[in-house]
């Protein structure tokens, strides 16, 4: 299959970037990694007369720490943040994420800001964003916007990124000390297959008595858009880190927090019960963590 044709710019700026988005508004791409929509184009998905690169902008390609915070840009690849000892260190969960995705080729181009914006229910990275609680930074010609990245994604492809806007980054609070996380994929095959089912966990404990400060579980796979685990992060709030108030969390999120549907990768049923099965896995790691094991 052979892409069709269009006009191709390289802008070496943000502004730049949005002022071509702006001329071209609807016939205008945005090109990041390109795994996606190159293969979308050349299947006839979509069609584009101007496709704006991004992948040359600096301040795109950066993860930085500042003042507390972790900020990504959106343009850093799969194979950047899964190598970056920053990320490995602070944001364990998005390492893994970054590391499941594909294979090695795809990692090599594939960014986390197209993984974001081609918001797939099961996307690797999406699930680590919501249990870090991310903030998503939108910015146009009059300046910039941050968004929960709970509410960036509103259906299956579909986000609140408007039609003049760019995703430039993201920001990461750091994690306190006493908190672990964890994220784990299963998919039909160990790389290239879209997940059947996927589960990060977030936990902080308090060190003097175990009790659990803060917990935040992501589910993708099993609902129109990633999904934190509402009902199973009320049924940890407050209790003590241990294996039975995991299995009575991994019940509530298999139980009430995920709504699957069949497919051929596997049926609904199949993925509720591997959303417990990784729901208590997830948080039996993170706890590891969070305990320095």
């Amino acid at each position: 299959m052979l892409l069709p044709r269009f006009d191709f710019h390289d802008p070496a700026s943000v502004q730049e970037a949005l002022d071509l988005k702006k001329t071209y508004r609807e016939n205008a791409r945005i090109l990041a990694g390109g795994t996606d929509l190159l293969v979308h184009l050349k299947k006839d998905l979509v069609s584009v007369e101007h496709l704006i690169s991004v992948t040359k902008i600096d301040e795109l390609l950066k993860i930085e720490e500042k003042g507390g915070d972790i900020t990504i840009g959106a343009c850093v690849t799969m194979a950047s943040l899964a190598a970056s000892g920053l990320i490995g260190e602070k944001l364990p969960a998005l390492k893994q994420g970054a590391q499941s995705l594909g294979n090695h080729l795809i990692r090599n181009k594939a960014t986390i800001g197209g993984n974001a914006c081609n918001a797939s229910p099961a996307g690797d990275t999406l699930c680590a964003l919501l249990i870090y609680d991310a903030a998503v930074i939108l910015q146009n010609s009059e300046g910039a916007r941050e968004v929960p990245v709970s509410d960036f994604f509103v259906g299956p492809g579909k986000s609140c990124i408007n039609d003049d806007e760019l995703l430039t980054g993201f920001r990461i609070a750091v994690p306190p000390a006493g908190s672990g996380a964890d994220y784990i994929q299963l998919g039909k095959r160990k790389s290239s297959e879209i997940n059947v089912v996927n589960v990060a966990s977030y936990i902080e404990i308090d060190p003097a008595n175990q009790n659990i400060l803060n917990a935040r579980i992501a589910l993708g796979s099993v609902a129109p858009t990633p999904i934190r685990g509402a009902k199973a992060e009320q049924v940890l709030a407050g209790k003590t880190a241990d294996d039975t108030v995991f299995f009575e969390a991994a019940e509530a999120a298999r139980r009430d927090d995920c709504k699957p549907i069949d497919d051929f990768r596997g049926t609904a049923g199949y993925r509720q019960a591997m959303i417990g099965v990784l729901t208590r896995r997830t948080l039996a790691a993170a706890l590891a963590q969070a305990q320095g094991k």
